[in-house]
């Protein structure tokens, strides 16, 4: 979806950098900025861990060291350590937690599902 709008910005510019490129032009770096950003953005779920990558950074952290998910009022989905630390899950909604739950193999809890009898 994000390439989506990538490709809304690059045709909404496409008139104005052809007409006046001396002082448009430089809007050409806006979707070319935005699609390296969310090129570089991604969780991915295995069954070593969670590798999360930002556009600065890349990181790995293991089933054993995961606390859950946090999901602050503003920004995006966090992971929680057990060590109390929160990292940025790119590309992340609380509308992805059933998908999370099942890549994860259960470790991430389904708020929407319902429990099996006899579990709490």
């Amino acid at each position: 979806m994000s390439y989506l709008v990538i490709a809304i910005v690059v045709l909404s510019i496409a008139w104005p950098v052809t007409s006046y490129p001396l002082a448009f032009g430089w809007l050409v770096l806006l979707p070319i900025a935005f699609g390296w950003w969310v090129a570089r953005t991604s969780t991915r779920l295995d069954a070593e861990g969670v590798h999360l990558s930002t556009w600065r950074s890349r990181r790995s952290v293991p089933w054993d060291e995961v606390k859950g998910v946090m999901f602050p009022k503003k920004g995006f989905a966090r992971l929680v350590t057990t060590s109390d630390e929160s990292f940025p899950m790119g590309g992340v909604s609380f509308h992805d937690l059933p998908r999370l739950s099942r890549a994860s193999g259960g470790r991430i809890r389904d708020p929407y599902s319902t429990p099996a009898p006899g579990e709490d």
